[in-house]
């Protein structure tokens, strides 16, 4: 029997979570298609961002996030002991948590809604209209939250099993039944037809995971003892854990809180011009850096469990090479080629011209902060292995502060796309400063090979980006049509990867093995 290195372990479970969050991803990105062609980057569209962002917030605070960084460890701490009946009885009170906690946040979010929209977006109290709108999708997507909040938890349950699949493909469910909601009640109701689709759609995602929940062991009962010594753990790591994430949360937000107060050009919010670039800028850190991060995470954990800080090391290090493999050539390209990919993907229906000029300049500022908005996510699963939530809370406290600086700053020049600067300069800073702590904590992060590989992998990623932009600007006539359009921009994109591909074989790019591991799967376990 062969042995499998870590990096084919790492590329099997990556390329099925990868297949699957492509799938989702691009249904999401259809998703987003349809709202533009519905809604555009209109007052209404941005009355749905904050509307749903407020809520998410709230559930990433006290569920969602939370979940999924303190239980993923604490079940594989008990399942490293093989105590399977033990993990039934944490599951279950953490379980009878979630829907006391999520009832809760249901109520409380129909109550301060109007609390809390002047606050997130203060631009908007200046058209009453927008305001109440705004309130009025905010408690309608609470409902979502709720549903979404169980979601996450059975995603966390599957995760610390090392059930994949189930979490991954839960999301392409909820962007179908999201899609078709959308579609027939949009035209009906308007925007409000976005938010009531959301709640079937998060209802849908944690349903379809039931069966694998069940398969897995879990059994829905309602069971709460505070001084069981796993809960007193997961509640120790919740706290910090809760205001790691609000700083996080709160960074993100930073953005549209400045950009409320943005004069929106004609039929152009810059709230909502803001979102359309993020969607675009977080899917490949979705479909690649996520998937990573999410299957090194149940590792780490045993790892430092353990106390083998060498492994946590390596798989620190792993990841972060992964990422930088993945992700380069991807930022620039998008920073190269922003306008024509926004055109191609959203111009249509009510997301007109100038729609597409302010989005494509916010989503080149924002990719250029791409690859450290990736290599957070590996490095934040390291710090949470560890069972260290303050660090990340506390750098990211410093990072609100200057995200806010810039922001203000930056948007006097640059309008909309100066917000989006400030966030890629941040997630520069921020993972540079977590990097540095990590490195005292663990050691070196094998940063010769690392720093060896970025150069290796940039220079590949200029050999490419100059052949898509050979195709692109080769002197044929400008695409008459959408189709022409976009047979030129496959045509680029295929060139590119080609040559990535080719370039970083030649230069000996050892994570090239990775994608060697996606296609060719050993036959042996």
């Amino acid at each position: 029997m062969s042995v499998v290195s870590p990096q084919a372990r790492l590329a099997r479970a990556a390329s099925m979570l990868a297949a699957a969050t492509v799938a989702s991803r691009l249904l999401g990105l259809l998703r987003e298609i349809v709202v533009a062609a519905l809604f555009g980057a209109s007052d209404a569209k941005a009355a749905y961002v904050i509307g749903y962002y407020l809520p998410f917030f709230v559930q990433r605070l006290l569920l969602g996030g939370t979940l999924s960084i303190v239980l993923i460890p604490t079940l594989a701490d008990v399942l490293a002991r093989g105590e399977r009946a033990e993990m039934q009885r944490v599951t279950a009170q953490m379980f009878t948590a979630v829907l006391g906690v999520g009832v809760a946040m249901v109520v409380a979010g129909q109550i301060a809604a109007p609390l809390l929209v002047p606050i997130a977006a203060p631009g908007f109290t200046a058209d009453p209209h927008q305001l109440a709108l705004t309130v009025h999708l905010t408690r309608v997507n609470f409902l979502a939250m709720f549903f979404l909040a169980l979601s996450v938890y059975a995603t966390a349950y599957l995760q610390a099993q090392r059930r994949f699949t189930p979490p991954a493909v839960a999301p392409i469910v909820f962007n179908l039944v999201t899609i078709a909601g959308t579609v027939w009640l949009g035209p009906r109701i308007g925007i409000v037809g976005l938010a009531v689709a959301w709640i079937a759609g998060t209802a849908a995602q944690f349903l379809v995971q039931v069966p694998s929940l069940l398969a897995g062991g879990f059994r829905f009962r309602l069971a709460l003892d505070w001084s069981h010594p796993a809960v007193r753990t997961v509640r120790h790591l919740a706290a910090p854990a809760m205001l790691g994430l609000a700083i996080v949360e709160i960074n993100a937000y930073v953005g549209r809180f400045f950009a409320s107060l943005l004069p929106g050009a004609p039929g152009v919010n810059a709230v909502a011009a803001l979102d359309y670039a993020y969607e675009v800028v977080q899917a490949p850190v979705g479909i690649l850096a996520l998937s990573v991060a999410t299957v090194l995470f149940p590792g780490m954990s045993q790892s430092a469990a353990a106390g083998d800080r060498p492994a946590l090391r390596a798989s620190t290090a792993l990841g972060l090479r992964s990422v930088v493999f993945l992700m380069l050539p991807v930022s620039v390209g998008l920073v190269v080629f922003a306008r024509p990919l926004i055109r191609l993907v959203f111009e249509r229906g009510e997301f007109t011209p100038a729609t597409t000029a302010v989005v494509a300049s916010c989503l080149t500022a924002y990719a250029i902060g791409l690859v450290p908005m990736a290599a957070y996510y590996v490095v934040t699963r390291s710090y949470y292995a560890l069972h260290d939530m303050r660090t990340p809370m506390a750098t990211g406290s410093g990072m609100v502060t200057l995200n806010a600086v810039l922001a203000y700053a930056f948007m006097r020049v640059w309008g909309p796309a100066g917000i989006a600067l400030a966030s890629a300069v941040v997630a520069f800073v921020n993972v540079g400063v977590l990097l540095a702590i990590l490195s005292r904590r663990l050691g070196a992060l094998e940063g010769r090979r690392t720093v060896a590989q970025v150069v290796r992998t940039g220079t590949a990623t200029v050999l490419a980006v100059g052949a898509a932009w050979a195709i692109v600007h080769a002197g044929l006539p400008a695409p008459a049509d959408r189709a022409g359009e976009a047979a030129v921009l496959g045509a680029a994109a295929g060139a590119a990867g080609l040559v990535y591909l080719a370039a970083c074989a030649r230069l000996r790019v050892e994570e090239i093995g990775l994608l060697r591991s996606l296609l060719c799967r050993p036959s042996s376990r």
